[in-house]
């Protein structure tokens, strides 16, 4: 589920237009949508800068809560000098309906995802990248990539894919490629990617 709604934020993206500005506050929604509101998220500042909520985000957000593709998020725009805005939206905890607050804490994980997805569009924004073209055409490695049709005990049925995997099958998590394979243990992410392609 996690892995649809950061595909449907990057989707919406795509089509809005790409200013950087947008895809970095985009990058921050999509952080922390990418996880029900549990345990924490702190924003250390010496010195927290005032800031003004419009509530124009939150007003985005909104259908996202009322058609229950996320409890709440709180959304933090900041530029290099200060915080230019900070609103929360949805429920903190939705049995009870108690209101998100900017001051919510949230646990985090696969921070890798949304931060490399954001830095990505960034180079879509710059004519670096498109999101249509095979991920092979930018790392070699994807190159011949094949996958498992049929499989039993003793045979695995290899079979090559209708297209190659694009950078956006890439970014939306409709790829195909698992989640994790038989040698990833104990850590999959500490795996050279030519040999993590090849799982």
């Amino acid at each position: 589920m996690k892995s649809h709604i950061f595909g449907k934020i990057l989707n919406r993206a795509y089509h809005m237009g790409h200013s950087r500005g947008r895809l970095l506050m985009l990058g921050a929604i999509a952080i922390l949508m990418l996880v029900r509101p549990l345990v924490a998220l702190v924003i250390v500042q010496e010195h927290p800068a005032p800031h003004v909520s419009t509530g124009a985000i939150a007003a985005r957000l909104q259908p996202f809560v009322d058609d229950h593709t996320m409890a709440g998020a709180v959304v933090l725009v900041a530029s290099k000098d200060k915080v230019v805005d900070l609103e929360a939206v949805g429920y903190a905890d939705l049995a009870a309906k108690r209101p998100m607050s900017t001051n919510d804490l949230f646990w985090i994980a696969s921070m890798t995802k949304p931060l490399t997805a954001t830095a990505l569009m960034m180079l879509v924004d710059e004519g670096k990248v498109n999101v249509n073209d095979p991920v092979e055409k930018y790392v070699a490695a994807f190159k011949g990539q094949m996958f498992m049709a049929k499989r039993d005990d003793n045979h695995a049925l290899l079979k090559k894919p209708q297209h190659p995997i694009l950078v956006r099958e890439i970014l939306t998590h409709t790829s195909g490629l698992p989640f994790s394979s038989p040698i990833e243990n104990p850590a999959g992410d500490q795996l050279p990617l030519a040999t993590a392609v090849r799982i």
